[in-house]
């Protein structure tokens, strides 16, 4: 992955580009020099990313976490939208401070009040989908399936919040029963396990990306999404 960066008034934007991945080291080490040296607001715009994997997941958690043990502020724009989707699948979106524009998320970092912040500290409470959920691993002989609940659901995959989690790029098996007229046995990899200083709002748990999801149901899936599941407003 390359960085540009440039100096925006007191915001320091990063433009990032190609993967963020095993390979994007550099993605830490600039953010903790940047916190270190008293840059203390950081934006990192996406629109030049082609993709993030679970190990780019986790560098991101680590690049974030030391930024605001400094006390300083991360922020993100131009995510695409398959990246949005990964972040929402593993509930990072409750987590990172995501703006559609550049601009936009600029004039944020000047505008923060005490009730602002106050609002993103109830975000956390969000809970999109709550519902059972049964899984284990594909290549278990055992047939024992462990039960935890679905906190939410998209069309490339779902979190599950559970004590019984396993190792990302786990294949597992899920039964997930979404109404009394649709039930379904999919394939997933684990690509997430939930951070406790980050996610303390769903931790345990793990998300989880389908494969070999056919395009019919996942069709059914976003449709059920659409007609059932309604944003819930902040407790």
């Amino acid at each position: 992955m390359n960085i540009r960066m440039r100096q925006e008034e007191n915001v320091v934007v990063l433009y990032l580009e190609g993967k963020i991945d095993i390979n994007s080291a550099n993605f830490i080490e600039t953010t903790g020099q940047l916190a270190r040296n008293g840059h203390l607001k950081i934006l990192c715009n996406f629109k030049s990313v082609d993709m993030v994997d679970y190990n780019g997941l986790s560098i991101m958690a680590i690049a974030y976490k030391n930024v605001v043990n400094k006390g300083g502020i991360m922020k993100f724009c131009n995510v695409p939208p398959h990246v949005k989707e990964l972040f929402r699948t593993v509930r990072l979106d409750l987590v990172f401070d995501i703006y559609d524009e550049e601009e936009k998320a600029l004039i944020t970092f000047e505008t923060i009040t005490r009730i602002d912040k106050l609002y993103l500290r109830r975000r956390f409470k969000r809970l999109e989908f709550y519902h059972p959920v049964k899984y284990g691993p594909v290549s278990s002989k055992n047939e024992k399936k462990y039960s935890g609940k679905l906190l939410n659901v998209g069309g490339a995959g779902l979190y599950i919040y559970t004590r019984h989690t396993f190792p990302i790029s786990t294949q597992l098996a899920l039964e997930l029963i979404l109404d009394e007229s649709r039930s379904y046995e999919l394939e997933g990899s684990v690509i997430w396990l939930s951070d406790k200083e980050l996610q303390p709002h769903c931790y345990p748990g793990m998300g989880v990306q389908f494969i070999n999801l056919s395009a019919d149901i996942q069709r059914e899936i976003l449709d059920f999404i659409d007609k059932n599941v309604s944003h819930r407003s902040d407790f």
